[in-house]
């Protein structure tokens, strides 16, 4: 336990430095390398950095969520304003991480060439320097898989980076998107070698294992098949750095779907037991608390990867209500509630869904209650887990079941004060029950990074793609929304109908854990998705529950998204500082 306390007090006092140029010759974590790596504990405390690095999605500021169209997060100074209003560039980028996973590059570096330095290390813990060693190297790996997520091609700096390293060592023209994958695979293929299958050790829940590192792999390979990066010849044929090599490839190759089949496939394999599931009183499967605990039961059998998040009380605060002490502003758009099924299976859309658009309820069922919205009835119970509208109540077991009143003159609406969804909803996935936000007294959570339902939705993805006639599709695909509660796909698809129904069902089950933004882009459907209006409810109107004038869709934004967005720019002090490096097209 102590152990485990110095390491976490280390990331938080590391994620408080000042960031500084990651190429710095003479950085402070490095004026002593042969002393740090001579004792165990500063050993520890430099892995600690190294992970120190790894986003905290927890932190709503720093969440994607609103740089989509799932949601809306309400403060005036959070980045998601500038990018989904197109008021950003090279010169000013929100959510811009470009140089902090590369310092986190270097870190793992240094890691990697100097922990065989510490004698005692092996002395305490034989063999716990080729683990460690394989840990930095995975996450140096992922750390270049979020750089190439978010800038698209990238430059790989040399596995060994020297303390006196001179220009010309570190100013480098960027390597292809094909290159950078390779690279990035080889690095995990590596570091799985010399890392346990599973962390068995609670004291080390939160470390990267060999389960963790072939999800990454999986992730990779699914990118790289899509059609953003895979065969795409219309718009980055002119991708070239200055010498004329191309960035991203104009040929299809089929083949790289059936890689990323076999990586999720390999993970699945790993995981016998399938999905996280609870039971009811009954003992049948009770699918609203088997997906809600999926991120509130710490290192459950279904997560493949999570770190301990010092962020989740900021979290549940930021999404409370008014009404229960909260702030009021993670917001989901109209556009993502229907998107969420009926019980019955059905989008809200599909003949015999049993959709009702307006008027209120009269009666009690299991999850409303008399005078909510028809539209909020008989939905599936993903649904209920992860929105709060207007007359709904607050999660925590212990309130009142005071409905909460989001209409415009309520305790919880727009009412005058800056904090309120803009939306008319309020965002509950990721907060716990057992919360109780008016004292001030919070679970401990974890962020989730990867699951297994998530290693599913990619295979049959990738599958489809590339034997589109497999009944593991269907099956993968049928699993989840077994947990779901909601009744299996029509069968008799075909390839173009399943990969809609794939991508479907990856929108609601993977919702606001930072997959949207970077779907929609490698599906080249971001136009579509992300710009234009964003519908709520009119959260200007209405004054009880009862009147109808807050049910209407309004528009509470228009979001601007143009081809450029498809990657962030490179920030134009790497452009200044690097002659070799060529901008992102569009910037």
């Amino acid at each position: 336990m102590k152990r485990i306390t110095i390491f976490l007090l280390f990331i938080a006092g590391s994620m408080s430095i000042s960031c500084e140029d990651f190429l710095d010759k003479q950085p402070d974590d490095m004026l002593t390398i042969d002393a740090v790596f001579t004792t165990r504990l500063e050993v520890e405390k430099y892995l600690a950095n190294v992970y120190s690095y790894l986003p905290d999605p927890a932190e709503p500021y720093a969440n994607y969520t609103p740089i989509s169209d799932e949601g809306d997060f309400v403060w005036t100074t959070i980045g998601a304003n500038s990018i989904n209003t197109g008021n950003w560039g090279p010169t000013s980028i929100p959510y811009d991480r470009y140089s902090y996973y590369y310092k986190g590059i270097r870190a793992a570096t240094v890691y990697i060439n100097s922990v065989d330095k510490c004698l005692e290390c092996e002395g305490v813990t034989p063999g716990i320097n080729v683990r460690t060693r394989a840990e930095a190297r995975a996450l140096r790996a992922y750390y270049y898989a979020m750089l190439l997520n978010q800038y698209g091609p990238i430059v790989l700096l040399p596995n060994i980076i020297p303390v006196d390293a001179s220009t010309s060592e570190t100013t480098k023209p960027r390597n292809s998107y094909d290159e950078c994958v390779k690279y990035i695979v080889d690095e995990l293929d590596l570091a799985a070698k010399d890392l346990p299958t599973v962390t068995e050790n609670v004291i080390d829940y939160g470390r990267v294992d060999k389960r963790a590192v072939m999800a990454i792999k999986a992730r990779v390979l699914l990118y790289a098949a899509s059609p953003l990066y895979n065969g795409n010849n219309q718009d980055y044929a002119g991708f070239k750095n200055a010498d004329g090599k191309a960035l991203i490839t104009n040929n299809y190759d089929a083949n790289k779907w059936k890689l990323a089949a076999d990586a999720a496939k390999a993970v699945i394999d790993l995981m016998p037991n399938g999905l996280y599931k609870k039971m009811d009183a009954s003992g049948k499967l009770d699918p609203y608390v088997s997906y809600r605990d999926v991120f509130i039961d710490r290192w459950n059998s279904e997560v493949i990867w999570g770190r301990s998040s010092v962020n989740t009380n900021k979290w549940t605060i930021h999404a409370a209500p008014r009404q229960m002490k909260g702030w009021n502003g993670l917001g989901v758009t109209q556009q993502m509630v229907d998107a969420y099924h009926m019980a019955n299976g059905k989008r809200i859309d599909e003949a015999g869904s049993g959709y009702v658009e307006t008027g209120l309820s009269t009666t009690d069922t299991k999850y409303t209650k008399a005078l909510d919205w028809n539209m909020y009835l008989n939905r599936e119970p993903r649904f209920y887990v992860s929105i709060l509208y207007n007359h709904d109540t607050w999660v925590f077991t212990g309130a009142s079941g005071t409905p909460i009143q989001l209409y415009a003159t309520g305790a919880s609406g727009k009412n005058g004060s800056h904090d309120h969804t803009e939306t008319g909803y309020l965002l509950t996935k990721f907060v716990s029950p057992n919360s109780d936000v008016p004292n001030n007294r919070y679970t401990t959570q974890s962020w989730v990074y990867f699951r297994l339902a998530e290693m599913y939705l990619n295979y049959a993805e990738a599958l489809n793609e590339y034997s589109p006639n497999s009944a593991d599709i269907a099956k993968y695909v049928n699993l989840v929304r077994e947990r779901a509660g909601i009744p299996a796909l029509p069968t008799g698809l075909s390839q173009a109908e399943m990969r809609e129904r794939i991508r479907h069902e990856r929108r609601i089950e993977l919702a606001f854990e930072e997959h949207r933004l970077f779907d929609v882009r490698r599906w080249k459907i971001a136009e579509s998705t992300q710009g234009g209006p964003m519908y709520g409810m009119n959260v200007s109107k209405g004054t009880s529950f009862t009147d109808t004038e807050f049910y209407q869709r309004a528009v509470f934004e228009t979001r601007v998204f143009e081809k450029k967005h498809y990657f962030w720019p490179i920030p134009q002090s790497e452009i200044d500082r690097n002659k070799q490096m060529v901008q992102n097209p569009g910037w």
